[in-house]
């Protein structure tokens, strides 16, 4: 059975340095829709990107949130 990849149906985009991160959402092949972040590294001229993702559904994305906005209150940031 071949694999097709299904398109994002919302895509945001950050940049921060060396650094890109993409927050795409995404449909399983069940139908649910779940978000993807992936980190985008560059490694340094003639280096191929570095890329690390993961997953969050939407069970627990208001959670994920909540502890997100825990943390930054740690970092100074508001």
């Amino acid at each position: 059975m071949e694999k097709t990849i299904k398109p994002s149906i919302k895509t945001s985009m950050l940049r921060a340095g060396k650094k890109t991160y993409f927050f795409d959402v995404k449909v399983a092949s069940n139908d649910k829709k779940y978000l993807k972040i992936t980190e985008s590294s560059f490694e340094g001229e003639g280096k191929e990107r570095k890329y690390n993702s993961f997953l969050i559904w939407p069970e627990t994305i208001t959670d994920f949130q909540s502890r997100l906005t825990e943390v930054n209150s740690f970092l100074g940031q508001s």
